[in-house]
């Protein structure tokens, strides 16, 4: 069995020294937990570091948590909490349970850092790829009205919430996918494999061929010829689209165009409104502050025209102007939700308000949606049919006149 030198802190964040046999770091957590001590570094003692290393340090090419990790691991924070454990024991307990590396290593860099007399909050900034500025915000209004398991409660509702968004807008957009794949994998097909078997037949007759069929066979001898570099230069294409996405201009640019599609535009329009209206309920009845909540609720609807806005609108609203008349001047706001939002203001129940806005975009983005997936299945059956009938009909064509090929006339 190795032994290992360890330094450990005690609830009290008095730091301790020693050496301990153990079968692996896990082992001596347990050993060490159960004296009332907590690992915050660890090596061999033959002086190799051990498999605990220093704060900071993630697991390379690891999985990202996805959103449903992340309520998983806020919902128990919060249960335990509730129970009334401490901080400490409770960071390393839900640490333990997590599955992927990446959140292990996180989970066990906020023990270290909260040991060390740090804020929770403060540490979860630390990692703002796992722990969102939602999330962040939500733990510090909780440090602030020493409410933070029902803060934490709440922001695992509201990530909850998002997820839930997400995976109605992927269902929708998961069909038009496979169609578009089927799409291209038939075409290519037919381009590849059997279009220079129509080429070669019609090539032994020595008949002369119509426009649309000299076209067909012209596209399938260039992309047996040059395929790869067709493919070649279609991934530097989506490369250099998928760089300019990125970018603030370049991002902003699609999201405009986004809003203004015909009928998808909407649906855009609605998704961003919601999340938007569901972050910034969740926050503000949280108790995170309005111009914070503002800012998070702006970024977190998933769309820079609607981010925009929003910070546009905060400025004045930081001057003392109230909510709901300077998201309307944005124009980006539907007037149902900024009318809304004045009477919740001027009654002084502006989350109750939130609340019932909320309710209605959750069901009009799920009508929405449902509706455009009934109305994309149509389209894109028409649309593949199309596509088909067009490259048979060229290819068939001199076989409709075949006693005229074979006369070569």
């Amino acid at each position: 069995m190795p032994k290992y030198r360890y330094v450990a802190r005690d609830r009290a964040g008095k730091s301790s020294t020693g050496q301990l046999q153990a079968h692996d770091e896990a082992d001596l957590r347990n050993v060490l937990r159960a004296n009332g001590l907590f690992l915050t570094q660890i090596k061999a003692a033959s002086g190799e570091e051990g498999s605990a290393t220093s704060a900071g340090q993630m697991v390379l090419f690891a999985k990202k948590p996805t959103l449903q990790d992340m309520v998983i691991a806020t919902r128990q924070l919060a249960t335990m909490m509730h129970a009334g454990m401490p901080m400490m024991e409770t960071i390393n307990l839900v640490g333990s349970q997590m599955t992927k590396p990446v959140l292990k290593s996180a989970f066990h860099d906020l023990e270290l850092a909260v040991s060390g007399g740090e804020s929770l909050s403060a540490a979860m900034s630390r990692f703002p790829k796992i722990f969102s500025k939602l999330i962040v915000a939500f733990v510090e209004s909780g440090e602030a009205t020493g409410n933070m398991a029902e803060t934490l409660e709440a922001a695992a509702l509201q990530l909850d919430r998002e997820d839930n968004l997400k995976r109605k807008v992927k269902a929708a957009t998961t069909y038009p996918k496979i169609v578009i794949a089927a799409c291209v994998g038939t075409i290519a097909v037919m381009i590849i494999v059997v279009v220079p078997v129509f080429s070669q037949v019609y090539r032994q007759l020595g008949s002369g061929l119509p426009g649309p069929t000299l076209l067909l066979i012209a596209i399938s001898d260039l992309s047996i010829r040059f395929g790869w570099l067709i493919l070649l230069l279609g991934g530097i294409g989506a490369y250099f689209f998928r760089r300019y996405s990125e970018t603030d201009s370049g991002r902003r640019r699609l999201d405009t165009i986004s809003l203004k599609l015909p009928v998808l535009g909407l649906t855009f329009r609605k998704i961003a409104i919601a999340r938007f209206v569901q972050t910034l309920s969740g926050a503000l009845r949280s108790g995170v502050p309005v111009l914070q909540a503002l800012q998070i609720s702006g970024n977190m609807a998933g769309n820079t025209v609607i981010r925009d806005a929003v910070e546009t609108a905060t400025v004045k609203i930081r001057e003392g102007s109230p909510i709901a008349p300077e998201l309307e001047k944005t124009g980006e706001f539907p007037m149902m939700v900024t009318r809304m939002l004045a009477a919740g203001e001027n009654s002084g129940s502006l989350d109750t308000m939130l609340d019932e806005v909320n309710r209605f975009y959750d069901r009009d983005v799920e009508y929405s949606v449902d509706k455009l997936t009934r109305m994309i299945e149509p389209m894109m059956t028409m649309l593949v049919g199309g596509i088909v009938l067009v490259i048979l009909l060229a290819l068939y064509m001199p076989v409709f006149n075949l006693g005229k090929a074979l006369h070569g006339g």
